[in-house]
């Protein structure tokens, strides 16, 4: 190995013991990807896919079939929770859905999402703690 190969090589080390050290953070990109993740997790979710903040999956259709989904991330917000040391923010992220090229309105706290998502925590408008003690977001 010459000189000039020891400071790259060097430097790829510290990069990837950087990159492994890092801890998830309470803020819009991780609550972002955790809200894709609580839908990819699903186990009536198949077919997943993310770019960006849209994802396309295939779920049920709130009528015993599936349809083909889009979601579509609107807003993300993130803020301090003064009211309790465990949970020390709280994220909002707002979204559309649409199922088979169809919008599922959303009247403020009415939604025609299938049950499916709505135990998950998930909807057009949905809120998420961070735990700090496990360091990631909870729906």
């Amino acid at each position: 190995m010459t000189l000039r190969q020891r400071p790259i090589g060097l430097l790829m080390v510290l990069t990837i013991l950087a990159l492994g050290c890092a801890q998830a953070q309470a803020d819009e990109e991780s609550l972002r990807d955790s809200f894709a993740q609580q839908i990819a997790d699903s186990s009536f979710v198949s077919e997943f896919s993310r770019a960006g903040d849209e994802m396309t999956f295939v779920g049920p259709d709130g009528q015993g079939g599936t349809a083909a989904w889009l979601v579509r991330i609107d807003t993300v917000l993130v803020e301090p929770n003064q009211f309790d040391e465990d949970r020390p923010f709280q994220g909002r992220i707002t979204s559309e859905w649409v199922a088979d090229g169809e919008v599922v309105e959303f009247l403020g706290n009415m939604t025609a999402l299938p049950e499916e998502f709505l135990n998950r925590g998930l909807a057009q408008e949905c809120w998420a703690y961070w735990i700090e003690a496990e360091r990631h977001w909870d729906w």
